[in-house]
């Protein structure tokens, strides 16, 4: 009688990893919160607001739009950390359908009339006609977060958001470029994405078509995490990039991690995000071309207090000076609050 071979249950051998591979990985990753599943920790957040400080400089009675994916309460979290006075407005970039064809790909269809592209439109609309309270449709900061993919008519709906913004308003356009992206996904997904890509520079492009100042930086923002819990996210396919990619192809990338770059010791997992800001305001030049630059901040001085200043001079101890009485008599304080002390 021929004897069977018994393998070892763990690990299984290789003819059977293949077959039983997608649901053993999908059943070892914890099932995250909808808060935890959508942000990519503490430490990136507070980076990414402060850059949002310098880019968008939000005031605490500004009146902000957020475009984007909320999921996570990006936007609520935004209005708390700056101190809104006023709600936020969020807006659904739009709404695509995913459909998965014969060789088990997603391909997205958008839905027309739904989304941030009618919805200023229509307020385009209302402000010629007369209709309702002028304000209404009035944004102080606008900020576009990672919808660019979905936009059908990026240039005609910058051009509505420009008629919607208050003077001195500032449209801030935070975009993930697929092809400068250090995100540790697979390398179906790097391809697929790449593929996908609105390219940064016909961002520009469009912008500086309405007539705006253009500033654009890239900005690094450091993520460090539990490694099961990226990989969570990624089987809930988050960041919201990973949309495109089916179910199939998300459970085949957790292996080709898992097996490769990610199977070593540590259960932590840092890499870095780059973000490219692109901040477009009104033209500040009276023939109305815009100005397209590498962002840099200005430097403020610090204002002075509203107080008499005590200004001393020091003059070396061999200095020969002499003063008149009338010259004394000038010395004291002045209407101005400056007071010259002669020793």
């Amino acid at each position: 009688m021929a004897s069977a071979y018994l393998g070892p249950e763990s690990p299984r051998p290789l003819s059977v990893i293949s077959e039983s591979y997608r649901g053993h990985v999908s059943g070892r990753l914890p099932r995250l919160a909808a808060l935890e599943r959508y942000s990519l920790g503490e430490e990136y957040e507070e980076h990414l607001f402060s850059l949002l400080h310098k880019y968008l400089e939000l005031g605490t009675t500004d009146t902000l739009c957020f475009v984007g994916d909320n999921r996570g309460g990006l936007a609520q979290r935004i209005e708390q950390r700056f101190c809104l006075t006023k709600p936020v407005r969020t807006l659904l970039p739009g709404h695509v359908h995913y459909a998965e064809t014969d060789d088990r790909k997603r391909v997205p269809i958008t839905i027309s009339h739904v989304g941030v592209e009618d919805h200023f439109r229509q307020l385009v609309k209302d402000q010629a006609s007369g209709k309702g309270n002028a304000q209404d449709g009035r944004f102080d900061k606008i900020l576009l977060h990672d919808v660019c993919r979905y936009l059908r008519e990026p240039a005609q709906l910058y051009q509505d958001l420009v008629q919607c913004l208050t003077p001195g308003g500032i449209l801030l356009v935070l975009h993930r470029p697929a092809l400068l992206s250090t995100l540790p996904v697979f390398k179906g997904a790097h391809n697929r994405l790449a593929e996908n890509d609105v390219p940064y520079m016909d961002i520009v492009q469009s912008l500086q078509s309405n007539q705006l100042d253009v500033q654009w930086e890239l900005e690094i923002v450091p993520v460090r995490m539990r490694k099961r819990k990226w990989l969570a996210m990624m089987r809930d396919r988050y960041p919201p990039q990973l949309e495109i990619m089916s179910e199939p192809e998300v459970l085949g990338g957790l292996r080709e991690l898992t097996e490769g770059v990610m199977k070593y010791e540590g259960d932590q997992v840092e890499f870095k995000d780059r973000l490219l800001f692109i901040k477009a305001t009104h033209s500040t030049l009276e023939n109305g071309y815009p100005s397209v630059q590498r962002y840099s901040g200005r430097k403020y001085e610090p204002f002075p207090a509203q107080e008499n200043l005590k200004l001393t001079l020091a003059l070396p101890p061999d200095a020969d000076v002499s003063l008149s009485a009338a010259a004394r008599q000038d010395s004291r304080p002045s209407d101005t609050g400056f007071k010259f002390m002669w020793g």
